[in-house]
């Protein structure tokens, strides 16, 4: 087994433990309903994607696991998460109906340009382990997964910092850091380090599990107001 092929299995393994806690939260009630739904939805597309990179890694790229890849992670993860932040910041009915539906919109949209995108065949079977840039024959993929992931993680970010400088708390700041450092291993791929790539992930997700785990030293207070989706460990 390569090392980028391990760093994928690493990065699937955390990226299922992400979602598990969520959703365990999510079941036990720790923390309003929508921001996590939307946080799970989100891991679990980031466990579809790593996968897809574990796959890829070890036998190859085909044309449905590159689509399947670059739908779940390279287009949707970042905004879900981004969208549970928004609905912390702006919380009521009306707010979750309109993010609910905009996000509808372009999940339908953004599978449309995926499915619809040619795809050069040529450009997966040189590919290694790391899925190839350039490798749609259309613009829309990525239109939408540079526009979604640049304004999600614009949001990611000041969410963790604002989470952090009004609790006091850490955890926030190890999933901006996790989040930066995936990142910046996808745009070191258009600068020739695609060998940093499945690492970049593994590494970020393990910084994103640990602000998910990490105790909080306000639990002796009761429970908190969840403001991030650390804050409800």
């Amino acid at each position: 087994m390569s090392g980028q092929t391990l760093a994928a299995a690493l990065a699937t393994v955390v990226a299922a433990a992400c979602a598990a806690v969520v959703v365990e939260r999510v079941v036990r009630g720790r923390g309003p309903r929508p921001p996590l739904l939307s946080w799970a939805a989100g891991f679990g597309l980031f466990t579809i994607a790593e996968a897809a990179l574990w796959r890829g890694a070890a036998s190859g790229w085909q044309e449905w696991l590159f689509r399947l890849y670059y739908l779940s992670g390279g287009i949707l993860v970042v905004p879900y998460l981004a969208v549970g932040e928004l609905l912390l910041v702006l919380p009521g009915r009306r707010a979750v109906r309109v993010v609910a539906a905009t996000m509808l919109f372009l999940t339908f949209a953004s599978t449309a340009a995926v499915l619809a995108a040619g795809i050069h065949v040529d450009a997966l079977r040189r590919a290694g382990a790391t899925p190839p840039d350039g490798a749609f024959s259309g613009d829309w993929p990525a239109v939408f997964a540079i526009g979604l992931n640049s304004a999600g993680t614009v949001v990611l970010l000041a969410g963790s910092a604002r989470s952090a400088l009004q609790r006091r708390d850490l955890r926030p700041l190890l999933v901006a850091v996790g989040v930066l450092l995936i990142a910046a291993a996808s745009t070191l791929t258009r600068f020739g380090g695609s060998a940093l790539f499945a690492a970049g992930q593994a590494v970020g997700l393990v910084a994103i599990l640990a602000g998910l785990l990490l105790p909080t030293r306000h639990a002796a207070r009761g429970p908190q107001k969840v403001s991030s989706p650390t804050s409800s460990g």
